[in-house]
């Protein structure tokens, strides 16, 4: 294996976010079906680990592809040849596997295979289709941005930022209102790329103060008070709800300011490499191959879903490490 080298100029708190992200995104599948349904445990636990997954990676994308204007055509071909060709052939060996092992009929694979381009057919995909959608906005946003100053950003920031507290009266069914409302063109996943954007042009915390540690420690305690309120536990765990956003926030910004070691970043460096990939063959590898393994074993969830966070984890990046030896493998794994 060769040894990457440390390059100054590099962001390595980008590949720390990254793996990070691409944990929390494993964390978040790793419970087996039925697991703490409706129990409160279960919306506690997402809240950490959603809060740390696709938010984390759209705040990336932004503090990434929205830093400077892109020209339209060469930007687009190079982002959308790496997230598309892979999400394709994954859908499509995923529904190839459903048919060889549950008995999916050919003239229903062949019609999700027709549905790809307008909608995710396997779940966990819908993250690629929001971001495809902030990518074909991200040369008009990133002109936006570069043109936009400090305080109108913060101005816009603030209002987002608002309606993220509709959720919290999710209790009087406002929702379903809501979101047909003239807000809903407003709200939506692009905010949390210029959130993305605005931590890594405008924060910079030479060291954490008292009340930065007193912020994050409250949103850790958050979900057990919002659990002794009326609110379902779906509004813990709503990941445009502001807590979710803040917790998410505080990760990005801890994570960014963090100092490391030269190893660490290598370690960093690799894995979020391949992260892409891991993403893409997580669930399967879940579902298929750690799930049937552990289902006999009738692990308490305290263990089941650290264990089948590691275990996918280990397996994935293995999996696509192999592949990226292959010739073509970004249309395969994105390396």
């Amino acid at each position: 294996m060769i040894k990457h080298e440390i390059d100054k100029d590099r962001l390595y708190w980008i590949d720390a976010i990254r793996s990070f992200a691409c944990l929390c995104v494993i964390t978040t599948h790793a419970p087996m079906i039925g697991w703490g349904h409706g129990h409160a445990i279960k919306a506690v636990y997402n809240y950490f680990s959603i809060a740390g997954a696709s938010i984390l990676f759209f705040m990336i994308s932004g503090a990434l592809v929205l830093y400077k204007p892109k020209p339209v055509v060469p930007f687009l071909k190079k982002r959308m040849s790496r997230i598309v060709f892979p999400m394709v052939f994954w859908t499509i060996v995923t529904l190839l596997v459903s048919v060889m092992l549950d008995g999916m009929g050919w003239t229903e694979f062949f019609k999700h295979v027709a549905k790809i381009p307008f909608m995710p057919q396997v779940g966990t995909y819908w993250f690629i289709y929001v971001i495809f959608g902030i990518y074909l906005v991200t040369p008009i946003t990133a002109t936006w941005l570069e043109r936009c100053s400090q305080s109108d950003l913060q101005l816009y920031l603030g209002l987002w930022a608002i309606t993220l507290l509709i959720p919290y009266y999710q209790p009087l069914h406002v929702m379903v209102e809501y979101a047909h409302g003239y807000l809903y063109q407003f709200y939506g996943f692009l905010w949390f790329a210029v959130m993305g954007y605005y931590i890594r042009r405008y924060v910079d915390i030479p060291k954490f103060q008292w009340w930065h540690i007193l912020l994050f420690i409250c949103l850790l305690i958050l979900p057990g008070v919002l659990y002794c309120t009326p609110m379902s536990h779906g509004v813990i765990q709503n990941r445009m709800a502001l807590h979710v956003v803040a917790l998410c926030v505080c990760y990005f910004v801890i994570l960014k300011h963090i100092h490391y070691s030269d190893k660490m970043k290598r370690i960093c460096y690799n894995f979020a490499q391949h992260s892409f990939g891991i993403y893409l063959i997580h669930s399967l590898v879940i579902q298929r191959m750690i799930w049937p393994m552990l289902s006999e074993l009738e692990l308490h969830y305290s263990i089941q879903v650290p264990l089948t966070t590691a275990l996918t984890a280990v397996v994935c990046y293995l999996i696509v490490k192999l592949f990226s030896y292959l010739p073509y493998s970004k249309y395969i794994v994105g390396v």
